[in-house]
C-alpha cells in the first residue's frame, strides 16, 4: 500500500479571463498556474492540452514545464471546453492520470487516478469585466 506522501499533489490556480463575445455566448481564455509535488525524481511527466470541440478541433499540444528534483511547475493557456492532461509514471511503472476541463468559467477535474488535486481560482483584479459585465469572483 502506498503512502500518501508518495502519491503525486497537483496544484492548480487559475484565473478566467472574458476574451471575446459573440452573439450568444462568451469565449472565455484560462490562465493557469499548475504546480505538481511528491514526484518521483526519475519519473516521467508529460501534459498536454487537447480541443473538447468538434468544429473547432485543434491537435493536441505539449506543455512545457520547469522539473525541479520531485516538483514541477507551469503556466499554460486554455480556451473554453480545451482539456489539460498531466500523465506520470514512476520508476515502478505505476501509471497516474488527470483530466481538467475548462467550461462555463469553472475548471473541473474530470477524471483523475493516482493523483491528488486541488483548484483554486482566482477572482478577477477588477470587478467589472469587458463590455462592462461583471466578473465572478472566488
Amino acid at each position: 500500500m502506498k503512502k500518501q506522501s508518495d502519491v503525486p499533489l497537483i496544484h492548480i490556480s487559475y484565473e478566467c479571463i472574458l476574451k471575446e463575445r459573440f452573439r450568444d455566448s462568451d469565449s472565455y481564455l484560462y490562465e493557469i498556474a499548475c504546480s505538481i509535488s511528491s514526484l518521483m525524481e526519475a519519473g516521467h511527466l508529460s501534459m498536454r492540452t487537447t480541443s473538447k470541440k468538434t468544429y473547432r478541433t485543434s491537435p493536441a499540444r505539449e506543455i512545457s514545464f520547469t522539473r525541479a528534483e520531485t516538483t514541477a511547475t507551469t503556466y499554460v493557456e486554455l480556451s473554453d471546453a480545451e482539456q489539460l492532461e498531466v500523465r506520470i509514471v514512476t520508476p515502478e511503472g505505476t501509471y497516474c492520470k488527470a483530466f481538467y476541463y475548462a467550461h462555463d468559467q469553472e475548471l473541473i477535474e474530470q477524471h483523475g487516478r493516482g493523483i491528488i488535486s486541488t483548484i483554486q481560482r482566482i477572482s478577477n483584479r477588477s470587478s467589472n469585466g469587458q463590455n462592462g459585465k461583471n466578473n465572478w469572483e472566488a
